[in-house]
């Protein structure tokens, strides 16, 4: 016979946004329980780089949103019990053009105004911070705020200091239905029995508009696939964090940004580059909606490797020993989904990150926190509110 739970708090998905939810619930009191349909870090949060990179967000309250979350960093660093490797260690948007080079001195100076300490660099100043660069390179901009982290780690860790706190943790439990009565969530069904809840957390990230059709609401995230390649491990050969200018073309759809060839626009290409704490170099990335394929190909694989090559020529004598690809929960702008929904009491949206959900991982977690447990948050999460798209 089914099991019948209880709890104060469910949250739907054990990725870094629903572990985060709950490592901040548990840290006010709150009595919560995680369902998860496979097993923490199996999904996006698993099959991503770590870059906490505030440089690419759009300035005004999406920046305002990362530069918070890179805040909370340091102390959630010193608190889990396990090492997240996290490292302050800046970043690198470089340009292939002098357009590109214009697009991104503007987007500087807006980064500015909003209190973010970015530099523009000369090719020449680029030495300082990279072995070499292709000759292609005219030079880009550079945040010393910009920071990297384990995203398997940091996720298990929250999860990890969230049960030490008291937190249930319910692996390979599919979540089938929730019971809505007079406009209030009342309950859960999962394979593994009903949960009687009056507060529900939807961080299910891809599986999201499922998790929305149960109480009538349309979620609109997409899966989006990116791609990642591993090199072997070498002695520290990266200093910062790398990305080409046209990766945040095709992250934020900024078209002087937009790669110039049909196949990486296809693609959705778009240079990254993070040496791991164990010395890997991952390699990226592409930027594909193709339903829940999440299958590395070899297209993208052999593109992935020639536009490394184009800004970083060294990288042609690292083999590499693996890829990857996970599935990016997208909303129609790119940008989270946080905050209630109009007509149902106690059901509470925290998706669609777009890529952007280890950076955004800390503050997302507080939000909803507060959100869930005040009924107000200390940020005005009001232009991620789900109705932006209505």
């Amino acid at each position: 016979m089914p099991e019948v739970m209880s709890s104060e708090v469910v949250v739907i998905g054990g990725g870094v946004i629903g572990a985060a939810i709950a490592y901040y619930l548990c840290r006010e009191g709150a009595e919560v329980m995680v369902v998860e349909e496979d097993d923490l870090a199996s999904g996006a949060s698993g099959a991503c780089d770590g870059f906490v990179s505030l440089q690419t967000k759009a300035p005004g309250y999406h920046l305002r949103l990362a530069m918070e979350s890179a805040r909370l960093f340091p102390e959630l660093a010193e608190d889990l019990d396990v090492d997240i490797e996290y490292r302050r260690c800046g970043g690198l948007l470089l340009a292939t053009s002098q357009e590109q080079m214009k697009e991104l001195r503007g987007r500087a100076k807006a980064l500015k105004a909003e209190g973010l300490e970015v530099e523009i660099l000369t090719a020449g100043d680029l030495k300082d911070f990279l072995p070499e660069v292709g000759k292609e390179v005219k030079g880009g901009s550079y945040c010393p705020l910009d920071a990297q982290v384990n995203p398997i780690s940091l996720t298990l860790g929250l999860a990890k200091k969230a049960q030490e706190m008291g937190a249930t943790i319910l692996r390979g439990c599919k979540v089938e239905n929730i019971v809505v009565t007079n406009n209030r969530v009342r309950e859960v069904h999962t394979t593994a029995g009903s949960i009687h809840s009056r507060r529900v957390v939807c961080a299910a990230g891809v599986g999201s508009n499922q998790i929305g059709k149960m109480i009538i609401v349309d979620v609109p995230v997409l899966p989006q696939r990116g791609q990642i390649l591993v090199t072997e491990s070498r002695e520290p050969v990266l200093k910062t964090l790398v990305a080409g200018a046209e990766y945040l073309g095709t992250k934020a759809n900024i078209q002087g940004l937009m790669p110039a060839d049909a196949e990486s626009v296809k693609l959705g290409l778009g240079f990254t580059a993070e040496q791991t704490a164990s010395g890997n170099l991952l390699l990226g990335s592409t930027r594909e909606f193709v339903g829940f394929d999440n299958q590395t190909t070899p297209e993208a694989m052999n593109a992935i490797a020639r536009n490394a090559l184009r800004y970083l020529p060294w990288v042609e004598d690292m083999d590499v020993i693996r890829s990857f690809a996970g599935l990016r929960p997208c909303s129609p702008d790119g940008l989270p989904i946080l905050g209630t929904i109009k007509g149902i009491r106690g059901f509470y949206l925290a998706t669609g990150h777009s890529g952007d959900g280890i950076c955004l991982a800390p503050v997302t977690g507080v939000t909803i926190s507060e959100l869930v447990l005040d009924g107000e948050t200390s940020l005005d999460i009001a232009p991620f509110s789900l109705y932006r798209f209505k």
